[in-house]
């Protein structure tokens, strides 16, 4: 048997399977890539604009609902005080601070809902720019494609910062107007 020819086709093979593995992705390749990447990206922001309308709606819902049972506390309070003379200044200014409370207490609770749908969603357009930008980075070799990448996660935690940053803040005032509230 003669191996010196099975063994010069073995290498050769092996030689034109490592040259390809620093290559550059074939330009169409790339644009098809990116293309998918942003059409998964935009469905993504999407799903999670809608998910966060739809947490943030239900919240304005209960405080819509909060709302309407505080008016007819504060109705209530004014009917008694009609009948009541000397004891309605008191009762109503009791229903009235019981309301407001209520009121500050859900919105301190929609504006909890807001920040972290909106932190959410900064997330989510955040992964998709980082997904796609990743994409782009196919179409560079070696150190070009390395620090393209190293960009792509940096400009992806600097923007999960930036989303934590606004929604502690509103986190925050959320906190300032529930214990205004007493809640």
């Amino acid at each position: 048997m003669n191996a010196k020819p099975l063994l010069l086709t073995a290498g050769l093979a092996a030689a034109l399977l490592l040259s390809a593995c620093d290559r550059a992705e074939d330009p169409a390749k790339t644009r098809a890539d990116v293309a998918k990447a942003q059409a998964e990206a935009n469905q993504k922001s999407q799903d999670a604009r809608a998910e966060a309308n739809k947490d943030i709606a239900a919240a304005q819902s209960d405080l819509a609902k909060v709302q309407a049972d505080a008016n007819k506390d504060m109705n209530a309070a004014e009917r008694s005080a009609g009948e009541q003379r000397a004891d309605a200044n008191a009762e109503l200014s009791q229903a009235t601070d019981k309301a407001v409370g209520k009121v500050d207490k859900e919105e301190a609770e929609v504006l909890r809902t807001r920040a972290k749908a909106d932190y959410e969603v900064a997330k989510t357009d955040a992964a998709a720019a980082q997904k796609v930008a990743e994409q782009r980075c196919d179409a560079a070799t070696g150190e070009a494609r390395d620090a393209c990448q190293a960009k792509a996660k940096a400009d992806y935690d600097a923007a999960v910062v930036a989303a934590e940053t606004r929604r502690d803040e509103k986190l925050r005032e959320a906190d300032a107007l529930a214990a205004r509230s007493g809640g």
